[in-house]
């Protein structure tokens, strides 16, 4: 069956009907080459008509895409673990808009693939949207990507807890020693302040795709910054934070990312979206080097998972 393809849209590789789970899982197998190579042109593809209902089938399913798992680290947002490397795509509140950004693009290691699975699609709204980060990379202003380039971004996380994740949420952990190996072997310095933790990191702006040699603009600069907050909410947390607000970015010298810079790349980052709604029995196959990925608002229910995979090493894709 052929794959449909259009301007701003997800492909989609409809599945053969009738499958049982055992024939889809079959089926899967004996197609992974093409998908991979449709992956790796288009970046994404939704197979849509997989006859899967609960997480455990997904997870079966899963297995036959996926070749290494990836570890989900330094966690940003609620999510519920359903077991076996599964998890909500994300908690947050279905009214709310998640901006694009590119899984883990923050640490030393992150997944070069992300796979979604829809269980129950909300009745209006709610599309996991994909952003090509490679076109991105072309389109942002010379100068702010040379300097972005040339110096890289940093992050500066405030575990309050009552704003976001606590830390020991976000590590998996109640050890403060657990989180000072995790950062030592990270290079993330870490500040205590009673029950609070401050951490900062220096990453990489851009990276190199380890398969097609491609730049991607790949961080979270722009998710992270307080410019692209809602205005009240923006100021409520400058009113409760101070400086000390859950997330800031910066350039690598230390600047902050101004306004007008993040406008500029959010700007860009809708010029790049594609989107594909959701039906029960779809999967996305999503390069998260290539592609970013956020989440429209939506009406009614609304059940996406994730699972990561073939994990790739920072330093293997270094300018």
């Amino acid at each position: 069956m052929p794959t449909e393809l259009a301007p701003h849209r997800i492909p989609v590789r409809p599945v053969p009907r009738g499958l049982s789970l055992e024939g889809a899982a079959d089926w899967l197998s004996e197609h992974l080459g093409e998908l991979q190579e449709l992956r790796t042109e288009r970046g994404s593809v939704m197979l849509r008509g997989l006859p899967f209902t609960t997480a455990d089938e997904f997870a079966l399913l899963r297995d036959r895409i996926i070749g290494r798992p990836a570890d989900y680290v330094e966690k940003a947002t609620p999510r519920s673990a359903y077991g076996r490397g599964v998890f909500t795509a994300t908690d947050v509140p279905a009214r709310r808009r998640i901006r694009l950004h590119n899984e883990n693009s923050y640490a030393l290691s992150y997944p070069g693939l992300l796979v979604f699975a829809c269980l129950t699609a909300p009745t209006a709204g709610g599309e996991t949207f994909l952003g090509d980060v490679r076109a991105a990379a072309g389109l942002l202003p010379e100068d702010l990507v040379a300097r972005f380039r040339e110096q890289g971004w940093k992050l500066v996380r405030n575990y309050w807890g009552h704003f976001g994740l606590t830390w020991q949420e976000a590590f998996g952990t109640d050890d403060r020693a657990e989180v000072e190996r995790y950062a030592r072997a990270q290079h993330l310095t870490t500040e205590w302040h009673g029950d609070r933790l401050t951490t900062t990191q220096h990453r990489s702006a851009l990276v190199r795709h380890p398969e097609t040699g491609d730049t991607s603009w790949f961080n979270h600069a722009a998710f992270w910054s307080e410019w692209s907050l809602e205005e009240s909410v923006r100021e409520f947390l400058r009113g409760e934070c101070g400086d000390d607000l859950p997330f800031r970015t910066f350039y690598g010298d230390g600047e902050p990312v101004g306004q007008r810079e993040i406008e500029q790349i959010n700007a860009v980052y809708e010029q790049v979206r594609m989107a594909e709604r959701w039906q029960p029995g779809d999967i996305l196959l999503v390069d998260n080097i290539r592609l970013a990925h956020g989440r429209e608002p939506f009406e009614g229910e609304r059940e996406v998972l994730v699972a990561m995979g073939d994990p790739v090493d920072r330093k293997d894709c270094e300018l």
